[in-house]
């Protein structure tokens, strides 16, 4: 019953907030794609913008299309303007601090980190 009370709850709390991106991802990122090049990645509520270091630049608009949550890990769907969809995975249990983007297959596309750049083994190795 209780169990049922909050999901409901968490169920109309979605509702209310629309298809805004969680506070959870929102704000600057530093990340780093597969062959290293380093970028920054700023989300706010409806537009994800990256700045390459290499000088490149884009800003999309998005909407949120999912949240997961399992055993304190959390996964949230992004869809772009462009019809492109991401997945933001932070698989560390109650750490938001570093994470992964995804492509639809779950390829990774970028390590993230909130205060640095982050390898593929700070994310999903067994520190």
């Amino acid at each position: 019953m209780r169990r049922t009370l909050f999901l409901n709850l968490f169920v109309i709390a979605l509702l209310f907030i629309g298809c805004e991106g969680s506070e959870v991802y929102r704000g600057k990122w530093k990340a780093l794609n597969a062959e290293g090049l380093k970028s920054e990645i700023v989300f706010t509520a409806d537009e994800m913008t990256i700045h390459n270091d290499d000088g490149d630049l884009g800003s999309w608009e998005y909407s949120q299309n999912s949240v997961h949550l399992e055993n304190g890990t959390r996964e949230y769907g992004i869809q772009l303007e462009n019809g492109l969809t991401y997945r933001i995975l932070f698989p560390i249990s109650d750490n938001q601090e570093r994470g992964v983007v995804t492509d639809q297959n779950g390829q990774i596309i970028f390590i993230i980190g909130r205060t640095k750049f982050y390898s593929y083994d700070d994310v999903f190795g067994l520190k």
